[in-house]
């Protein structure tokens, strides 16, 4: 305890919170990402002592999985794949004159989300990691078909919309080079989609440019309030509100924890899974995607708890999580950290030392989140003929320097079409991002998988997690059934 102490010192509690800053305003950016964000702050972090250096960069990963949740609850704009379920539900809050509520609850969700990762890290990360070794390429992509079956409960009452969206999703993501065979797909000789439709332009057309088309018609962002602008106690009291949730909370994250322990699963598989599961266990499932605060709450919490997750693999078997951990490794591998089983006992102190301060950021998240979101608010009183041509400069920004190909910009602006005209007709973008991010998913592991054995599909049978996958994609398939069923229940007794 004295090493630890002896440790704790001014200027690593000034790196958490500059950390902490930076990766909000860099979640706040549409397009950037944890991985950007931690690159961008790399020749800061290499100058650092180790402890000072991990902190740094671990607070900016945090500070991201909370910032991206701002764009996506003001302007219904996900600053990462991860926030797209928030946007359902937060966005509608804003238009609604809930601001400060979405606000709120997405803090709340954060923060506890992120706690409760952060305590499995430290008291769960050898057996969590030995779980996660257990996983090849059938049982990932059995997790992946798990995920896909979100898709059956994003919108219950209109399920042949949401699976075409789907699998209109799916088509976008083969485009590119075939990884089995190495062959163009749907490239027209476009050498910059070899590799695929660049992901994070398509989701800024998606969302920001067909959004902002959308609100165009319009002369403000949200419903003028009856009441006076959020004061400082009311937000308090809100988050406090939120916080009696705890059921959501500790169902999201543990979805979030377990799922960010996987190598390569991501924040985006956790959000989704977590939003579904909270939606069909609630009492009155047909208010999700009309404005619900405890969907806010779960996908933030599933959202922010793959944090403390992905620390658990890069930790322990130094297998990176995540882009932003795999950034992560390198720089503690560069100070002489050998990451691996031995560094629990080697230097359990550094570790030990490390949680208090991702502690510590996560209590920052919270209280950020309950200071910041009475000015944030403001931003819903910005005329929308400021508004939206700013956002949509900003969203080209971000497609530019995701690969510094004028062509993203391009394909931007058309998949900011395309979403336009999917909204027009009701098919939900969030299934659309969730089949491209878990398409090329699929297909690889599916490939992996059946190359090991000379094409026998009995392979996706053969371990006792893909049963238990099975199982889940059963149980999943006939609770969204069973949501439907109950939501035409409610509609006709409304109606």
């Amino acid at each position: 305890m004295a090493e630890i102490w002896a440790a704790m010192s001014v200027d690593t509690f000034g790196f958490a919170i500059i950390g902490i800053a930076l990766g909000i305003f860099f979640g706040a950016l549409p397009g950037f990402g944890g991985g950007a964000a931690m690159a961008i702050s790399l020749p800061i972090a290499i100058t650092l002592s180790p402890l000072n250096a991990m902190v740094f960069l671990i607070s900016i990963y945090g500070g991201v999985n909370y910032g991206d949740s701002l764009p996506a609850c003001l302007i219904g704009v996900p600053g990462s794949p991860g926030s797209a379920p928030t946007a359902i539900d937060g966005f509608p809050m804003t238009r609604q004159g809930r601001a400060s509520e979405a606000l709120a609850a997405g803090a709340v969700g954060s923060c506890a989300g992120a706690t409760i990762s952060v305590l499995a890290f430290i008291f769960l990360a050898p057996i969590l990691a030995r779980f996660a070794l257990k996983f090849g390429p059938p049982e990932f992509f059995m997790l992946v078909v798990f995920g896909l079956t979100v898709l059956a409960s994003i919108d219950a009452r209109g399920t042949a919309k949401t699976l075409f969206a789907g699998g209109f999703g799916i088509c976008l993501a083969l485009v590119g080079a075939d990884p089995y065979w190495g062959q163009s797909r749907m490239t027209f000789g476009a050498i910059e989609l070899y590799e695929g439709i660049p992901f994070i332009p398509a989701l800024l057309g998606l969302f920001c440019v067909s959004q902002m088309m959308l609100l165009i018609d319009d002369r403000v962002l949200a419903e003028p309030e009856d009441r006076q602008a959020p004061t400082m106690r009311g937000i308090i009291r809100g988050m406090g509100a939120c916080t009696l949730r705890v059921r959501i909370i500790l169902q999201s994250s543990l979805v979030g924890t377990v799922v960010g322990a996987l190598p390569g699963a991501g924040a985006t598989i956790a959000a989704f899974l977590s939003y579904t599961l909270a939606k069909n266990t609630s009492s009155n499932p047909a208010a999700y995607g009309k404005g619900e605060r405890d969907a806010v709450i779960a996908s933030e919490a599933g959202n922010s708890s793959t944090v403390g997750g992905a620390l658990i693999p890069t930790f322990a078997l130094g297998i990176p999580g995540s882009a932003s951990t795999a950034i992560l490794l390198g720089v503690m591998m560069y100070m002489g950290l050998r990451p691996g089983p031995r560094l629990f006992l080697e230097q359990m102190p550094l570790i030990q030392t490390l949680v208090i301060f991702l502690l510590f950021g996560c209590l920052m998240i919270g209280l950020f989140g309950a200071f910041a979101a009475k000015y944030f608010y403001q931003l819903t009183r910005v005329p929308l003929k400021i508004l939206v041509p700013c956002t949509i400069a900003t969203a080209t920004l971000g497609a530019y320097t995701n690969r510094g190909e004028i062509f993203d910009i391009g394909v931007m602006l058309a998949m900011g079409l395309l979403g336009y005209i999917l909204v027009k007709l009701r098919y939900p973008l969030s299934a659309v991002v969730l089949g491209m991010v878990l398409g090329p998913l699929a297909e690889r592991y599916f490939i992996q998988s059946v190359e090991l054995v000379n094409w026998d599909l009995r392979i996706f049978f053969a371990s006792p997690i893909c049963i238990a996958l099975w199982v889940g994609i059963a149980l999943s398939l006939i609770g969204s059934r069973v949501l439907a069923y109950r939501e035409r229940k409610a509609h006709e007794s409304a109606g």
